[in-house]
């Protein structure tokens, strides 16, 4: 054995996976789909044109409750905890990127929803151009958040996480660290939007069973070279929302992915940071309902 392996293996093991059932509230909605156990938000009238929504990585429904409030009113609005993450279990299994995208599927299938708009955000843009890609008549119009989409936008950290033994080192013992430090990187009035709160709620959502675990496998099973390829056959109509200061994802890749996808086009938020629906739910909206063909005057 390596001293690296012996190394983790003294200072964290293997990292757990989720033996019991999550103490969701008991409001919530819960639905079985594969070996997960999906938590969702479904709201807005039944016959309206339908939109889902999908949460980046380390995120959930909860980054959304801005804009499913701008939206409920005339469309059924479909988000969806990702398999590891929110509140949607963390078993061991299956967490590649098309894994992900299955439960979307099986998400949408149980809302009774045949087709949507999506909209993502980081991470989960890889989910969604994996969903557009193997069922392009379950997906209409596309809004892409930040987008996390290309290998050269992985830092170091998680890339070296795939290897066996320092993925587990990394993340038994760094995942949970300078969460503050992590947080103010992605947004660009952190003065104002990075609060004591969301810090102290990130730390509890990754003390829940099974969560570095989930993280990690989510991080060995993106496979973003693979999806690459893929970019400039998709077909779907592309809105790329890119904050300006945004230092996670980064606008120069934006403008990368602008060129890649085929039906694309690109909007620069100044004074926005990875988070635009938080930093700006407003602009936001309005972008979506554009995109969609659905602008209201108020």
């Amino acid at each position: 054995m390596s001293r690296l392996l012996l190394l983790t293996v003294l200072l964290c093991g293997c990292l757990s996976w989720q033996q019991g059932p999550l103490d969701v509230a008991t409001d919530a909605r819960v639905a079985r789909y594969g070996d997960a156990d999906v938590h969702y938000v479904l709201s807005g009238p039944e016959t309206a044109p339908a939109v889902v929504l999908v949460h980046g990585f380390g995120s959930s429904t909860d980054v959304w409750a801005g804009l499913i409030a701008e939206l409920e009113e005339d469309h059924r609005v479909l988000a969806v905890d990702l398999k590891g993450f929110g509140w949607t279990s963390r078993y061991e299994g299956d967490y590649s990127r098309e894994a992900q995208a299955q439960l979307l599927r099986s998400a949408m299938d149980g809302a009774g929803i045949e087709h949507a708009d999506l909209v993502a955000h980081s991470m989960g843009c890889a989910v969604t151009l994996t969903l557009a890609a193997a069922a392009p008549d379950r997906v209409d119009r596309v809004v892409l958040i930040g987008p996390w989409l290309l290998e050269d936008q992985v830092p170091w950290a998680l890339r070296d996480s795939r290897q066996p033994g320092v993925g587990e080192l990394i993340f038994g013992t760094w995942f949970e660290e300078h969460l503050d430090w992590r947080f103010r990187l992605a947004f660009s009035d952190p003065d104002r939007h990075v609060t004591e709160g969301m810090i102290d709620r990130a730390r509890l959502v990754l003390r829940r069973p099974g969560s570095k675990a989930a993280a990690l496998a989510t991080i060995r099973g993106l496979d973003l070279p693979g999806l690459e390829v893929q970019l400039p056959d998709l077909p779907h109509r592309v809105l790329l929302v890119q904050g300006e200061d945004d230092a996670v994802a980064r606008p120069e890749f934006a403008r990368r992915l602008s060129v890649t996808l085929p039906a694309a086009e690109l909007v620069l938020l100044p004074n926005v940071g990875h988070f635009p629906m938080l930093e700006a739910p407003d602009r936001l909206a309005a972008l979506v309902r554009r995109w969609f063909g659905r602008e209201v005057v108020r």
